[in-house]
Order: C-alpha cells, then sequence, then structure tokens
C-alpha cells in the first residue's frame, strides 16, 4: 500500500495546497456534539467563535448530551451572550442523534461538525469551503494535528497524525477518503439528509457516513494547508480504548457495506481501496503472528543447541563458521518490514514538510513512531478482531 501511496503523491505533488478562497461566502452551520466536556468545550467554543469568516454568515450550535459535569453551565455562559444557540437532551443519546437532531435546526447550506475537545484555526473554514465550490463533493476533511505533546505517547501520535494528513490528501486524489473525522469535518447539508444523516449506535458514525456519501455518488476531499486540533489519549489504557473502538468500527462498517468491495461503481474506494485494506490488515496480523512463531522456534532450537554443549556459547560460534553466521542473519532480514521502514521514513518526511512541521522538532516520536508505532498498531488490530469474533459487547469509551 505504500509504494502506491508514493506513487500517486508523485503525480500529485503540484496539488497539494487548497484553491483560492471564493468571493462569496455561504452561511455555515457549526455542530459542537458535548458529552461531559467541561475541560475542553469552552476553548472549543471560542476557537469557533474566533474564525475568521463574516459573524452573520456564522451558525455555532451546542449540543449538550445531557451532560452531568459543568458543559451545560459553561455553554449556557455563551448562549446568555448571544454568541451561540444551544440545544439539551433530556437523556444520553449519543453523538450521531445529536447530530441528526442539530442538522435538522441547522441554517446554513454547509454544517461543520466539530468535537468538544477539538479546536478549529482561524482560515480553516475559508480554506474548506474552497474544495466543495466543485459539485461534485460532498464534504471536505481538515488537517488535524495533536493539540498537545507532553510525553512519548502523544509524540507517537502527534507523528500518526502528521502521516494521516498527508495519507488523507493523497485518498482524496484517489476518491478514496472513507472517514470523515469529527475533527471539523464541512458537508453539505443538503448531502447528510440524502443519505439519512448519521447511523445511531454506530461505533465510528464517521466513517459510514462517508461510506454512505460515496455510496450516494458524491466525492470526499481533504486540505492539508486548513489546520485543526484535538487533543489525544495520554496514557497507553485509554489509547487501547480508543483504537478498539475505531478498528472494531472499521470492522463492522467494512462488513456493513461490503456492496462496495471489488465494485466498479463506486470507482478507487469500491475496487481496490476498500478491499485491500481489509486484507491487508489481516495480512499484517497473520505476517507477524508468523515471524514470532519463526524467531521462537530459532531460539528455541538455540537454547537446546546450547543445553548440549553445556551452554557454552565458544562452543556454538566454533561449530558455526562466521560466513554461515553472516549468511544466516542476512537471510533472516525482514525484507519487507526494511522496506517499509525506508519508504515510511520517506512518506512521514513528507507529511511533515506538507503540514509545516520539522522532524528536528519532533525526532523521539518521529524515529520511535517508525520502529514501535506499527507494532502496537497491529496489536490494537489484533485485539480488535479477537474482540469481534469472540462478541464482546460494543463500547463507546
Amino acid at each position: 500500500m505504500a509504494v502506491v501511496w508514493l506513487l500517486v503523491l508523485l503525480e500529485n505533488r503540484k496539488k497539494m495546497k487548497t484553491t483560492n478562497v471564493p468571493k462569496i461566502l455561504p452561511l455555515v452551520s457549526i455542530i459542537i456534539p458535548a458529552y461531559n466536556e467541561e475541560d475542553t468545550i469552552k476553548e472549543s467554543i471560542e476557537s469557533a467563535l474566533n474564525i475568521d469568516y463574516p459573524k452573520n454568515l456564522l451558525d455555532i450550535i451546542l449540543i449538550n448530551d445531557c451532560s452531568t459535569d459543568n458543559t451545560k453551565k459553561i455553554g449556557e455562559s455563551f448562549l446568555e451572550r448571544g454568541l451561540i444557540r444551544m440545544v439539551n437532551n433530556n437523556k444520553n443519546m449519543g453523538k450521531a442523534y445529536s447530530l441528526n437532531r442539530t442538522i435538522d435546526m441547522a441554517k446554513g447550506d454547509l454544517i461543520a461538525c466539530l468535537d468538544a475537545d477539538s479546536l478549529v484555526s482561524p482560515d480553516a473554514l475559508k480554506k474548506m469551503i474552497s474544495v466543495l465550490e466543485n459539485p461534485k463533493i460532498g464534504a471536505v476533511t481538515p488537517a488535524f494535528k495533536v493539540r498537545k505533546t507532553n510525553n512519548i505517547l502523544e509524540k507517537l501520535q502527534f507523528a500518526e497524525y502528521s502521516l494521516n494528513v498527508f495519507l488523507r490528501k493523497i485518498m482524496g486524489a484517489m476518491d478514496s477518503i472513507h472517514v470523515t473525522p469529527g475533527v471539523f469535518s464541512l458537508y453539505r447539508k443538503s448531502i447528510l439528509k440524502e443519505v439519512g444523516g448519521f447511523e445511531v449506535g454506530n461505533l465510528t458514525e464517521d466513517m459510514d457516513m462517508a461510506l454512505k456519501i460515496h455510496t450516494a455518488g458524491y466525492s470526499i476531499d481533504s486540505t492539508t494547508d486548513a489546520i485543526c486540533y484535538t487533543y489525544c489519549p495520554s496514557k497507553l489504557k485509554p489509547l487501547f480504548k480508543q483504537r478498539i473502538r475505531w478498528y472494531r468500527g472499521t470492522i463492522k462498517n467494512s462488513i456493513k457495506h461490503k456492496h462496495m468491495f471489488f465494485n466498479r461503481k463506486y470507482g478507487n474506494i469500491g475496487l481496490f481501496f476498500m478491499p485491500f485494506n481489509f486484507i491487508s490488515i489481516i495480512a499484517v496480523i497473520i505476517l507477524l503472528a508468523s515471524w514470532g512463531i519463526y524467531y521462537f522456534l530459532n531460539f528455541s532450537k538455540l537454547i537446546w543447541q546450547l543445553s548440549l554443549v553445556n551452554w557454552s556459547f565458544d562452543a556454538i560460534f566454533q561449530y558455526f563458521a562466521l560466513e554461515k553466521l553472516l549468511f544466516m542473519f542476512i537471510y533472516n532480514l525482514p525484507v519487507l518490514p526494511i522496506m517499509g521502514l525506508i519508504i515510511g521514513s520517506y512518506t512521514l518526511y513528507k507529511s511533515f514538510n506538507i503540514t509545516g512541521e520539522k522532524i528536528s522538532d519532533h525526532k523521539p516520536g518521529y524515529f520511535i513512531y517508525l520502529l514501535v508505532f506499527p507494532l502496537f498498531l497491529t496489536l490494537f488490530w489484533s485485539a480488535a478482531l479477537i474482540y469481534e469474533i469472540a462478541g464482546v459487547k460494543n463500547r463507546w469509551y
């Protein structure tokens, strides 16, 4: 897959920046769904209010999903000043229900969904609107980065998110974007209503929505210079729970939209991306398991041989000629991971470059991400598959 991304990059490297801002600006509704977000909701609303856009063309709606903390109180402080509109659910109904309820009362022809733990840059909206001048595009996603990088886990996710900005742009060039994240994705209201809104109860409603948009015959594009920010898990356990939800949602939505697999009607996303992505996930897990078994057996064999010579490493090295040891080392090198590491290094370098980041400012996260994080992701995928096969109850963590 990395080779495909590289080829698309070379073909589309001059198209990575957004086009000019349109002269006529439309009315935009910004929906902020929130449940117990007292730590971040104030900053999120303020970022929406500070967008460089005519205030009479902004319609900001906070949907409070029956929060039990101070989220409602914070929202009311903005409501009282006439800065936003606010809707309250009588009981906790979930993100998809909250979005659907608010879509019906949105005034704008365009709707942006902003998670309550995310921030939008002042110039992001205008840059994203320019993409929607193409009537074939139903939604556009921003370039979002990690807001806080205080520890190594957050630094790893910073590198991952930077890479994803780049990959989404490439997938946009292939018409294969399969997720419209809650970090300020922008939709045509008419299309949201046409596809029936967000599916209530879906673990990854943003992926389901993206696939429904493709099914309806529209494209999704991405930007590299409309910057937004989000907070990421700072500890391993919350990260694990988040990824289990994401990956189980991916599995479920892939099955739900299996009609797109190998279907020419849906272009690259159906004919190539979805089936290849699904198969590659399983292949990587099998490959990782096979390597683990292979090296375990070799290690066991070494232990057995050492036991035969009274645990003498000298005897082992005398038995194996240096040339044979060198041949065995080279022969057993995992060629595919090394190739992936080389391509991944270049791709991540380009990602940092495109998003205006310097690798020198993120060295620890950059190198550890390349060496370690893919293993973490593979383990997360393995766990998600096991959860699905075992029928573990779905949870919104």
